[in-house]
């Protein structure tokens, strides 16, 4: 499904990424991690195309990501950025509609195809009950939850994600991490996932890659990711290990000492 080859990034003499390899295939959700400024970001953005590359592939099945137009990019790619809707001057419904675009050209007409995949799309992200609400209104979990729908309703095989649980209080975090989960596991989309939440990537079924000064120092499964010389080499702070209490998972926590 998506494929990347040595991919470099440079901007104003900067490296920003440098030698990123990654394979995934249809189905799969990748967990990104690593400190403020390792460059998860920005491998979204290149992913998308915001940000061009100075070199190495980024190809989406089998096909070079620089051969696909926009609107053809966005039926196979949607993007939830880290940035809130909270500013935009439209109501809900409005603002998921629009990322039909891709679906259209600017003489079409809308389809009762089109309000079928808004309504799943609220449906699925429980947010249909405050379709007519403007956007300026809503708290921060039911914005997550908005722009999430605007990509699912873009109706794409992949969806990026920046961060979607940054700035949440815990309930809305676990409320976006299992809305994610069944977007993945029960409609298939394969998910690029950006996340500080090193216990979130840690999970089994994930797969994850640790980011550090522009380069991938680790890359493997989600259930392998929570090593004691791994998490040190990534985030210079040292960690201790417990099992959750209703899980069973091992959970690392920062070491104060």
């Amino acid at each position: 499904m998506i494929e990347v080859r040595q991919l470099y990034i440079q901007l104003h003499d900067k490296t920003l990424l440098s030698g990123i390899n990654a394979t995934l295939q249809q189905g799969e959700h990748l967990v990104v991690v690593g400190p403020n400024g390792a460059g998860k970001s920005t491998l979204l953005k290149a992913l998308i195309g915001i940000i061009d590359s100075s070199g190495g592939d980024i190809e989406y099945r089998g096909k070079a990501l620089n051969s696909y137009s926009q609107r053809a990019l966005a039926r196979l790619v949607s993007y939830v950025p880290q940035s809130s809707g909270h500013a935009l001057p439209f109501d809900v419904e409005e603002f998921v509609k629009m990322s039909r675009y891709a679906h259209h050209t600017a003489l079409s007409e809308w389809q009762p195809e089109d309000q079928a995949a808004v309504d799943d799309a609220l449906r699925i992200t429980n947010t249909e009950h405050f379709r007519k609400r403007q956007m300026s209104t809503l708290s921060g979990g039911e914005c997550q939850r908005v722009m999430i729908a605007a990509a699912l309703s873009q109706q794409t095989p992949i969806m990026l994600l920046d961060e979607p649980t940054s700035y949440l209080d815990p309930h809305h975090q676990v409320e976006v991490h299992q809305l994610i989960a069944r977007l993945n596991q029960q409609l298939g989309i394969t998910i690029i996932e950006v996340s500080h939440d090193i216990n979130h990537a840690g999970q089994q079924g994930h797969k994850v890659m640790a980011l550090a000064d522009g380069e991938c120092l680790w890359l493997g499964d989600g259930d392998a990711f929570l090593d004691a010389q791994r998490l040190r080499e990534l985030y210079r702070q040292d960690f201790v290990f417990v099992t959750h209490p209703t899980s069973g998972r091992r959970m690392a926590l920062p070491d104060p000492q």
